[in-house]
């Protein structure tokens, strides 16, 4: 029995000592070196500063481009802001959908023909339903323009025109064709005293700029208005 104890003992004894030695192989391959390590930790803090450095350059360049994103936006709505105000002075010639209305003295009377009233009604209800631009016999009707009667005919921007007469409007054609087919509206009215009125809904409407007298005018107004530090 001793000698069965002593051999399980050496066993044992040998056992521990081949764990050990495979212990210890295999920590000097799952751990490096000091030297190693040092490596290892150098690589890690390049790495942590690299990454650092390329978070600041993504945040510069992000701020960079919400600048360049803001400035073009700010000139897209300057640029839209000088063309509407282009169109709305009648500076250049537009184009654009809407309607164009033929408006004829047809079968009225006299004290039913078309004035310079109607005229301006027309303008008026074409505005109000969002025209951005109007032509009446291929005058530009502006802000400077002048509608009234003389003798027989009907100047428009101090242009002799009579009837039929063509108006174009540029707009969302259905707004505008409906605002003059309304109850009781200038289309009601032109049928009940006899006047002839077709009003056409078209994809493009060309409407020329204002006539060089015009545009002086308004050149003109504009350099007063500046030179007493009103706004336009």
């Amino acid at each position: 029995m001793r000698v069965q104890s002593g051999q399980i003992a050496v066993g044992l004894a040998a056992l521990l000592l081949g764990l050990m030695v495979a212990v210890q192989f295999r920590l000097q391959q799952v751990v490096p070196p000091a030297s190693n390590t040092n490596q290892l930790l150098s690589l890690l803090k390049q790495a942590d500063q690299k990454r650092t450095q390329l978070s600041q350059q993504v945040a510069h360049l992000n701020m960079e481009l919400d600048r360049r994103l803001s400035q073009k936006a700010s000139a897209q709505r300057l640029e839209h802001q000088l063309t509407q105000e282009e169109i709305l002075a009648g500076t250049v010639p537009v184009q654009g959908p809407g309607v164009v209305v033929t408006w004829a003295n047809g079968n009225a009377p006299a004290a039913y023909q078309i004035t310079d009233i109607d005229l301006l009604l027309m303008v008026n209800e074409l505005r109000a339903a969002g025209a951005e631009a109007i032509s009446i016999n291929g005058q530009r009707i502006t802000a400077e323009t002048e509608i009234r009667s003389a003798a027989n005919y009907i100047l428009i921007n101090d242009t002799q025109t009579a009837a039929p007469f063509t108006i174009k409007a540029i707009g969302q054609a259905n707004q505008l064709a409906g605002a003059l087919t309304l109850a009781g509206g200038l289309y009601d009215e032109s049928q009940q005293e006899g006047l002839s009125m077709t009003i056409t809904k078209k994809h493009a409407v060309v409407i020329p700029a204002a006539p060089p007298a015009i545009l002086s005018n308004i050149a003109q107004k504009q350099v007063s208005d500046q030179g007493s530090g009103k706004k336009g």
